[in-house]
């Protein structure tokens, strides 16, 4: 743009403070510059969202699959309506549902009424519902809550972790802990939820990256890349041959 541009309605427009954001990242001052920064980032986040759906894709779908396998279910009901789950006892003594499991069962009760609703609007029997309609209504954080540690119990097959661990995800993180596969099941969650935490911040417009975290455009770029590496390393755990496609078909060269 030529150097006499008028950078104010623009500026008016993104406003202050989102720009803001830009200024304190990546030391800019200059208008050009800062607006140069917003639509960089948005050619940025661009490139990322066809990973991240990928990703959440191919997560649901696997896990999925080792559930259906791996829990018994009454003719009337998904496996996600049965599964397994270990209590905990709160202030009162009393057994009740741990926290993450409440949001599982809620999450899942949401997609099944979105897949309803949809087949409502094609004037088709809501009952008629099957488990991919619903599994493809579920937020990216249901499968975060899946892999809390209520449904995982080592001497029991019924529940779903460990018991169908390698089943969902043919490569498992490396640890040296003792109770390997519980350790193991807690990394991919902690993954999950740090990939998921960069989708929800880059759906709401903002930098890429955690401002609070980085001081220099240097630092911008290492985050971004150790971002990238994290999202394969997860579709590697998923599946190698996925991990595979997903670079033949260019998607992380296009990050």
């Amino acid at each position: 743009m030529p150097n006499d541009y008028d950078y104010t309605e623009p500026k008016k427009l993104i406003s202050a403070a989102r720009l803001s954001s830009y200024k304190n990242s990546l030391g800019l001052e200059e208008d050009a510059q800062l607006l140069g920064a917003y639509s960089w980032n948005l050619t940025l986040v661009g490139a990322f969202y066809p990973l991240l759906q990928l990703i959440e894709v191919a997560l649901r779908n696997t896990v999925n699959e080792a559930a259906k396998v791996s829990i018994t279910t009454p003719v009337d009901k998904f496996w996600f309506e049965a599964i397994p789950f270990t209590q905990e006892t709160n202030e009162q003594g009393d057994l009740c549902k741990p926290e993450q499991v409440k949001k599982f069962i809620q999450k899942f009760k949401n997609a099944k009424q979105s897949a309803k609703a949809a087949l409502e609007e094609k004037g088709k029997d809501p009952n008629s519902v099957t488990l991919d309609q619903i599994i493809s209504q579920t937020d990216f954080s249901t499968w975060e809550y899946i892999l809390d540690k209520s449904f995982y119990n080592g001497s029991d097959n019924n529940y779903i972790w460990p018991s169908k661990l390698t089943r969902a995800f043919k490569k498992l993180p490396r640890t040296t802990q003792k109770n390997q596969a519980f350790h193991q099941r807690d990394a991919l969650r902690r993954r999950i939820e740090e990939i998921r935490a960069f989708r929800n911040r880059i759906s709401h417009n903002e930098p890429a990256w955690r401002v609070s975290d980085v001081t220099s455009p240097e630092e911008v770029i290492s985050t971004l890349e150790e971002k990238l590496d994290n999202m394969i390393e997860l579709l590697y755990w998923i599946s190698p041959k996925f991990k595979k496609y997903v670079c033949d078909v260019v998607l992380e060269s296009r990050v």
